[in-house]
């Protein structure tokens, strides 16, 4: 059986588990068609500090409903969305070598959902969408740790589970990784194009098979 000096593995989950998509919100506002200069103008305040993470996520919410986005029509949007080669081998490897393993990600319950994800799963953080018997979306809450804030949810874990930094890893493949990459025992980029990530990560594993990553977190 294979060993590891690690005891958590944190995954985001848009373009690291799930691919042929950047991020899920782009990809459900392409597809609904949502003004681009209003989710230009969300960005931008979120990112100068004008608004709060979960004042940008309902106002999000707000453009996907008003374009009629139901549960229905939102996983229409992500039917296209794969998950990356190697996913459930590696995830089921890690499961067997007994490491507890966790999502902190901006992505969407509704991935997670989609893909069966949930089952390897100790621990999720996303942004989360209820929905009724109809299919409509009825109530939602934003995670309370994405961008700057994954790094938080590494700490929540670390202290739930009575762990320490060097016996955590987290894999991941965009800007909103950084955090957490840097306050992780081992940051994997996995198949990432950011610059910033790469150099911010002990490991840089290019490709789109998880697998790959199983070398460095696994022994044996």
């Amino acid at each position: 059986m294979s060993q590891s000096r690690y005891r958590l593995v944190c995954f985001d989950v848009d373009g690291t588990l799930v691919g042929r998509t950047v991020f899920v919100w782009q990809t459900l506002h392409e597809h609904f068609a949502t003004d681009a200069a209003e989710r230009q103008k969300a960005w931008d305040d979120y990112f100068s500090g004008r608004v709060s993470y979960a004042q940008w996520f309902e106002h999000d919410i707000r453009l996907l409903r008003e374009r009629g986005a139901d549960r229905r029509r939102m996983l229409h949007a992500i039917s296209a969305l794969e998950l990356v080669a190697g996913a459930h081998e590696t995830l089921q490897a890690l499961k067997d070598a007994g490491l507890v393993l966790a999502v902190i990600s901006g992505s969407l319950n509704l991935v997670i959902e989609h893909f069966a994800l949930g089952r390897y799963f100790d621990h999720v953080f996303v942004n989360e969408l209820y929905f009724d018997r109809e299919d409509r979306l009825i109530g939602w809450r934003p995670t309370p740790f994405d961008l700057e804030s994954k790094a938080a949810g590494l700490e929540w874990l670390m202290g739930k589970h009575g762990l320490c930094a060097a016996e955590t890893a987290f894999v991941g493949d965009n800007f909103n990784d950084l955090s957490i990459a840097r306050r992780a025992g081992l940051g994997i980029a996995f198949g990432s194009k950011c610059e910033e990530l790469v150099r911010a990560c002990a490991v840089c594993v290019p490709g789109d098979d998880l697998r790959a990553i199983l070398p460095h977190v696994l022994e044996g």
